[in-house]
């Protein structure tokens, strides 16, 4: 039988104070697992306030735990007590020091017990059992804190205060331990891998400064995919044992550098099948070990038997995604040596938790340097491939690690009456009072039919996409236009209306297709070249390179980039003979696609769009070529179709896969081109938000939420209603602008 929360948890003795757990001895063969709680005052840490004195002593105090009439065994623990000058003990000082544990929860269908003050059956979940029992010393007690534990969970007022020292409870704490089980083996690989990737890395880079000093003929050691000859197709027999460098330098010569140069075992080697099995677990896509790994104070890993530094194995990763041939993807997915077949999931939660990692192991690169870090309203849009048991925690988890976060804590609200819809359209509503309303329609945007959400307020829970690559401008933009009703279930805003919807071609780019080589971006190709087709065929006759011109705009958006980011490498796989029908019908692309960019890009063109520009003629005359290059495929032979493509191409194609991802090409009455939400329809209004200039798409409501249907489609104050379909880009020339755009209008958004 099991306590209640009553039995364990006393109230907390101030606004920061919070509980720390006491872990009693035990060994690793021992079931039971015995606990106390007790308070300890972070505002009492001499570590960060050495006023407050007296400093703490550490002492051996002594506990005794009782379990179904046994024998009552003691235990010894270390505590910090308050000393007077005569060496007298004061009691137990206010702080006590601590290690917090970075975990996750688990399923809690399962639960195991654990006893409190020496007796109190509790139930927690068999992944945080196993953590307590394998992180307890044999000899003495350890001081946890556990947020499982050491919050009461069913008290929401407390968790609500808690959630505001989040920051400080990791900060404060002597370390951080992030608990990853693996099985012995797979300890034992991860911790021969990671030293052989840091060797292969100081090796790399020491070869590349000896390269670069030794003149310009030795400089251009390129990536893979990437060269500055001429068309050129390889075929290259692959075998899973050699090394990839080996493959790498068969097809493109010996003057290439990569990271397997210098020792690093075969990509089918068991060392890598312990390092997948690492970042498949569900740890690295959980949104609160965000928080816990970019604040925690001397994180470290905790794998079930031992720990050891994370900032090793986070060296190790970035190395491998900077400069290993394989760009990091194939360690991840491919020529696994398990017998299980690899599902698609698995591979896909491994990429999620892979580059998971690798951002959050940059990002607290970043902040340990003390730069500045996002906004919140900035980092909700970047979190959408973790995952969080109460939506809430979307909005929640972010407050410690953000730079305004400390303003919002004061609006968190676990009540169960509090629903996600109610906590989503407060935040909403906080964001637009504080200027902030232009970034908070660039996350926003209608569903389906039976959604009752405001189609103003973001799905935090469930964002399908990032922030569109042109908002990059906007971002921090204020916005004084917008008004939001009594309700808030209504906004208010002017608007220009510019054109209407006329043509929607399908999904560019709606999902990664995952394979056991990693990425494919097959698909990608294909629509691109039925949306090309598409383009031509709805336009009125005009000048073949006008047209590339403006799709070029599109899909690249050289004047709205943000700052150069690195951004994952995509290993290309090619389509396959199956595809070569459809590139059939496209053959009228080929008389104008070499126009689509003169030799001389414009003067003014900053030198990143001239990369661009290169990249998007590169790529035009590749989808021409691959008929002809996929005919020549012979059985029992990987055939590598090798442009000797510029990095302009990779970049380019980089560049368009962002920005067309979730979305439709487009192309309105008034035959501009442009990209718009993926739920977008024919007869929807492309319009302006005054104050912003990023295009957005909205659809009107014939028969508005509370109004009859002989009412029509405006409010009682006269003015039109419409859906925010979602942000959009659309190339509009000035003149055409002037043309079409009228006055802005008033209208309302449900």
């Amino acid at each position: 039988m099991s306590s209640s929360p009553n039995e364990v948890y006393e109230p907390l003795p101030t606004a920061t104070s919070i509980r720390v757990l006491l872990l009693a001895p035990g060994k690793r063969d021992e079931s039971d697992i015995f606990c106390w709680l007790f308070p300890s005052d972070l505002d009492y840490d001499h570590s960060r306030f050495p006023n407050t004195t007296p400093r703490p002593v550490e002492s051996l105090s002594f506990a005794t735990g009782k379990h179904d009439g046994e024998d009552e065994p003691e235990f010894k623990f270390p505590m910090y007590l308050d000393m007077d000058s005569d060496g007298s003990s004061k009691g137990m000082h206010p702080f006590q020091r601590y290690e917090a544990l970075s975990y996750v929860w688990g399923d809690p269908s399962d639960p195991q017990n654990i006893f409190f003050d020496g007796g109190v059956p509790f139930p927690v979940t068999r992944n945080l059992y196993e953590a307590l029992r394998s992180l307890r010393l044999p000899d003495r007690g350890r001081k946890l804190w556990v947020d499982a534990l050491c919050i009461d969970q069913s008290n929401y007022e407390e968790k609500n205060v808690q959630l505001s020292l989040m920051k400080r409870v990791y900060q404060q704490a002597e370390k951080v331990i992030a608990y990853l089980p693996l099985d012995a083996q797979d300890q034992k690989n991860i911790s021969m891998l990671v030293p052989k990737v840091l060797q292969a890395t100081l090796m790399y880079k020491k070869d590349k400064d000896e390269r670069e000093k030794s003149g310009p003929d030795q400089r251009q050691y390129i990536g893979p995919f990437n060269s500055i000859s001429d068309s050129e197709t390889i075929k290259v027999a692959r075998d899973e044992s050699e090394p990839l460098n080996v493959t790498m330098t068969n097809a493109f010569g010996d003057n290439k550098l990569y990271l397997e140069s210098f020792g690093l075992p075969p990509v089918n080697s068991p060392l890598w099948d312990s390092w997948r099995r690492l970042f498949t677990s569900p740890y690295f896509r959980r949104i609160w070990i965000a928080q816990e790994i970019l604040l925690g104070n001397n994180l470290h890993i905790w794998f079930g038997d031992g720990e050891g530094a994370a900032e090793p194995l986070f060296l190790a990763h970035n190395s491998l995604d900077m400069h290993s041939a394989a760009m990091n993807m194939s360690y991840n997915a491919a020529w696994c040596t398990s017998d299980d077949e690899e599902t698609e999931s698995i591979l896909r939660d491994r990429i999620i938790g892979s580059s998971n990692a690798l951002r959050l192991s940059r990002e607290r690169a970043f902040m340990q340097k003390d730069r500045s870090r996002r906004r919140l309203i900035e980092t909700l849009a970047t979190v959408d491939t973790f995952d969080a048991t109460d939506p809430r925690d979307k909005i929640y988890a972010l407050l410690g690690w953000t730079s305004d976060g400390t303003s919002f804590t004061q609006y968190v609200n676990y009540a169960p009456w509090n629903s996600v819809q109610q906590t989503f359209v407060k935040f909403a509503k906080i964001f637009v009072d504080r200027g902030e309303g232009i970034e908070v329609l660039l996350q926003a945007g209608f569903r389906d039919e039976d959604d009752k959400w405001p189609s103003w307020v973001p799905h935090w829970d469930n964002l399908e996409r990032s922030v569109p690559r042109e908002a990059a401008r906007n971002i921090g933009k204020v916005s004084t236009h917008m008004r939001i009703d009594e309700n808030s279930q209504t906004l208010e805003i002017p608007v220009t209306f510019l054109d209407v919807i006329g043509v929607v071609n399908g999904l560019i780019f709606e999902k990664l297709e995952v394979t056991s080589d990693g990425l494919s971006i097959t698909d990608f190709i294909f629509t691109i070249v039925r949306a090309l087709s598409m383009i031509f065929r709805s336009l009125t006759p005009r000048d073949p390179e006008e047209v590339f011109q403006r799709l070029f705009h599109v899909l690249a958006q050289p004047e709205t980039r943000c700052k150069k980011s690195k951004q994952h490498d995509l290993n290309e796989s090619l389509p396959s003979q199956e595809g070569a029908s459809i590139l059939d019908s496209e053959r009228e692309l080929g008389s104008s696609a070499t126009t689509s960019q003169s030799d001389s890009p414009d003067e003014e063109d900053s030198q990143e769009t001239q990369i661009l520009r290169t990249g998007f003629h590169e790529f035009l005359n590749y989808i021409i070529a691959l008929r002809d290059q996929l005919s020549n495929t012979e059985e029992g032979v990987a055939q590598i179709t090798q442009r000797k493509r510029p990095l302009e191409y990779q970049t380019f194609l980089r560049t368009a896969m962002t920005t067309t991802s979730h979305r439709l090409l487009c192309i309105t009455k008034g035959e501009s081109i442009g990209i718009a939400p993926k739920r977008t329809k024919v007869g929807d209004r492309v319009v302006l938000f005054e104050g912003c200039d990023i295009h957005f798409v909205l659809r009107r409501v014939e028969n508005p939420p509370g109004k009859n249907s002989d009412e029509g489609e405006k409010t009682s104050d006269g003015k039109e209603t419409y859906r925010l379909i979602g942000p959009a880009f659309f190339h509009i020339s000035e003149s055409e602008l002037t043309s079409t755009g009228g006055a802005a209008e008033n209208v309302t958004i449900v």
